[in-house]
């Protein structure tokens, strides 16, 4: 599967540019039509890597996009959904982090992304750097920290990546931002206790438990793991209305391999998070729709065997 072999549903997306100056890589899948009306076609941003040490969460939507061309014209579903929806998908946010964790061919638990700190410290947590409920718990001032949450919101350009580009499409509905690990579906607030409330509660409820009876993961609130404030989920869904989802992938527990599993379970990890994601794409149209969903209505309906 590539861009070049995808013409009429596929084009190369640079999001923005990193601390180091490297290019922010991303792919746009809808049909061709599409793309001559920008930002009026139900949008959907999945973003892997905000954390340097969680390598599968760029490999998940790796094999999403895999996923979605190969099947574009012969699967039923796959093919209405990319002519209905535009797709964004950004495997790597932080490939500064994510690079060095690995340079020398030795992972170094590194989280952060590679800003210069006042002293001898490096790195923010792009996870905490986001400006809703930003420096409120669960973070630190402490640029020594694993969860420094910088010098100001927005103060890193891999966030403000984010940022602009969620403000400049208007057409995003739902976003998905991977991490590792934990086996978990989880959603705002993960700043305060309290739910978002209302039909927007029920949404987020009933959502992440269709998605959970895919993946088998845990359908949780964001902070009943722990307090998290300036994260991805709680600001788009905070100020732009967007409802926003963070998997932890597998797996389950550092005893069962931690942030670095190994190869061996890509496959696997991929291959259950497909259905969820096409959920999500399909959601993105009316994300209320959730709430609608008659009895016996099954989303892998139409879809292949995935083969990856």
């Amino acid at each position: 599967a590539s861009i070049k072999k995808s013409p009429s549903i596929a084009t190369a997306l640079n999001f923005g540019t990193t601390l180091e100056g490297k290019t922010i890589h991303g792919i746009r899948i809808t049909k061709e039509g599409n793309r001559k009306s920008p930002y009026v076609t139900p949008g959907i941003l999945f973003v892997g890597a905000h954390h340097a040490r969680e390598h599968l969460s760029t490999e998940a939507p790796m094999g999403l996009i895999k996923y979605l061309l190969e099947n574009y014209g012969t699967n039923a579903r796959v093919t209405k959904l990319i002519d209905n929806r535009d797709i964004y998908i950004v495997p790597m946010l932080n490939s500064d982090g994510a690079m060095y964790d690995i340079k020398g061919r030795k992972y170094k638990m590194w989280r952060k992304n590679r800003r210069k700190n006042s002293g001898s410290s490096f790195g923010v947590d792009l996870n905490r750097n986001y400006s809703f409920g930003w420096g409120t718990g669960g973070s630190s001032r402490n640029p020594r920290s694993d969860v420094f949450m910088g010098p100001a919101p927005f103060s890193e350009p891999e966030t403000m990546a984010v940022k602009k580009f969620v403000e400049e499409h208007s057409n995003l509905r739902m976003l998905l931002s991977y991490h590792t690990f934990s086996e978990l579906i989880l959603y705002p607030w993960g700043g305060k206790n309290e739910g978002v409330g209302g039909k927007d509660q029920e949404t987020f409820v009933k959502m992440a438990k269709q998605m959970a009876t895919h993946n088998k993961y845990k359908p949780m609130q964001a902070s009943g793991l722990y307090i998290a404030t300036g994260d991805t989920c709680d600001w788009a869904y905070g100020t732009q209305g967007i409802f926003c989802f963070t998997f932890e992938l597998s797996p389950k527990s550092r005893w069962r391999g931690g942030f670095y599993p190994g190869a061996k379970v890509i496959d696997r990890v991929t291959k259950v998070n497909i259905i969820p994601a096409l959920e999500m794409i399909e959601w993105a149209g009316d994300p209320y729709a959730v709430l609608r969903k008659r009895k016996g209505d099954n989303v892998s309906n139409g879809l292949k065997l995935f083969t990856y």
